[in-house]
């Protein structure tokens, strides 16, 4: 998996709802087939926050200097770039051997994050649904260490600071919330290094529900 940051420069005011229409002038930019690959793969993320565009992907890409967002009548120009890859087997080693496991992680939300619960968007998160969301999302990138059957009773939400905010796509709102989240586990040690190592995978995975589209952008602290 690698995770590739541009700094970004534009004029005008910022809005979430940047990452939906950076999201479709980037496909619009490649090769057909490339572009409806990517549509389709529920491991290619990004998102954009007011001073970067963050790009989560197994896949070798090619990116122009500048994005038209025509329903903002903004471009968004690329500036310095940085970029890291990460192996399933270097997180294994890194939070199932190496790493002190911690019992809090907390989990920032920089773009607006929903999860979708019988029909219903739903707004406000619980240790349930995220730690799911984050579990489904390391099973489709894992192929040795796969988490089948996973259940997280042994985890609660400690703390949280967090505001609702909208994101917009297609003409549609949908209500998020952005801030953030501590999560306390406990139980045995191979849990808790579980939780940490699928808490982190949310570095590159993002949160809940259209994560290619700009939503749920994530980093653990």
């Amino acid at each position: 998996m690698k995770q590739i940051r541009f700094n970004i420069y534009y004029d005008g005011k910022f809005s979430y709802s940047f990452g939906y229409y950076i999201y479709s002038a980037f496909l619009e930019s490649i090769d057909k087939g490339l572009a409806e690959k990517l549509h389709n793969d529920g491991l290619f993320t990004q998102y954009i926050t007011p001073k970067e565009w963050v790009v989560n992907t197994t896949e070798d890409l090619d990116f122009s200097e500048s994005y038209f967002l025509s329903k903002f009548n903004i471009d968004i120009k690329l500036g310095d770039r940085k970029e890291e890859t990460i192996s399933e087997q270097e997180m294994a080693n890194m939070f199932l051997i190496k790493k002190q496991p911690k019992r809090n992680i907390k989990l920032r939300f920089l773009t607006p994050t929903t999860f979708k619960k019988d029909g219903e968007y739903v707004m406000y998160p619980t240790s349930d649904l995220i730690m799911q969301s984050l579990t489904n999302k390391w099973n489709m990138w894992a192929k040795d260490f796969v988490l089948e059957d996973m259940e997280w009773n042994e985890c609660k939400i400690s703390k949280y600071n967090l505001r609702s905010q909208i994101f917009q796509l297609k003409g549609v709102k949908i209500q998020g919330f952005v801030g953030e989240v501590e999560l306390y586990f406990w139980g045995s040690e191979s849990i808790i290094r579980l939780g940490n190592m699928v808490c982190t995978f949310a570095n590159y995975s993002g949160t809940g529900i259209k994560a290619a589209l700009g939503m749920g952008g994530t980093i653990i602290e």
